[in-house]
């Protein structure tokens, strides 16, 4: 009896890696990593061995190495000495969105924040992109700095709620409420919002909440599968005693970002 290799759609991948359909489509045509099959229609298959590959590619990003690097390192290529160490910290591309940005080039930062978010997982875009230039921005001097913030908001912001708007549409695990208590308009809270709708979740999102006490008896929660809250910042007293009552009252069916987690453990 032959034997018949189990083939797995790019969605079924994406859920398993962890990795976007849109990240798999630009791996395999920017860089030729990952060829999948074609089913007559012209739909991506991946076999079990192309999923060992991914991982590997995974790994890689996560040491540091650009995608632009990953493919000559799968065909057994060596980095120079020092090579890793020195990537380990940010993408190459960090410069050219703070150079955008100095100048105000909106088109230009666009251009790099769409290739930078095509090409990486959400967590290295994060991680190693989006918190470098965050932190390089915040250590401008004088008024320019509130410019370039600007202008690195406006533009995440709108290119965080495209994507999610289109996560959404494909949304396979029931309803999921995000809640931010961070200000208005913070990216890292919106990456947090994202993640979750990766995951398969319709998201709807609660940005820049002052008090979360709401929550605790609101009739309407119960449509939700998840409720995830986030904060990059701690809370007044009264909010953490807050957040002791929800993870008590919602158990499993809550999340907290890193921040939170950790105020309910002191």
């Amino acid at each position: 009896m032959a034997y018949e290799e189990k083939l797995y759609a790019i969605r079924e991948v994406s859920e398993i890696t962890g990795v976007k359909p849109v990240t798999l489509r630009a791996w395999q045509r920017r860089y030729n990593l990952v060829q999948p099959q074609r089913t007559e229609k012209g739909h991506r298959l991946y076999t079990d061995l192309d999923i060992q590959t991914i991982r590997q590619i995974q790994n890689w990003l996560l040491k540091g190495v650009s995608i632009g690097k990953v493919s000559q390192l799968l065909q057994g290529a060596l980095l120079e000495p020092g090579e890793l160490t020195a990537a380990q910290t940010e993408l190459e591309e960090c410069e050219a969105l703070l150079s955008a940005l100095a100048q105000l080039n909106r088109g230009k930062a666009e251009s790099v924040i769409s290739t930078v978010m095509k090409e990486y997982p959400l967590d290295i875009v994060e991680r190693q992109f989006l918190l470098p230039v965050i932190d390089a921005v915040d250590k401008v001097k004088g008024p320019l700095r509130s410019l370039q913030k600007g202008l690195l908001q406006s533009i995440m912001l709108t290119k965080l709620s495209g994507i999610m708007e289109s996560e959404n549409k494909a949304a396979h695990k029931g309803r999921c409420l995000v809640v931010s208590f961070d200000p208005v308009g913070s990216v890292l809270a919106w990456l947090w919002a994202l993640t979750w709708a990766e995951q398969g979740y319709n998201v709807t999102f609660l940005d820049g909440v002052e008090d979360m006490t709401g929550l605790q008896e609101h009739e309407f929660l119960a449509q939700y599968s998840a409720v995830a809250l986030f904060s990059h910042r701690s809370l007044a007293e009264n909010q953490v005693q807050t957040l002791h009552q929800l993870v008590s009252r919602f158990g499993e069916q809550l999340f907290l970002s890193d921040v939170l987690q950790t105020l309910t453990q002191q």
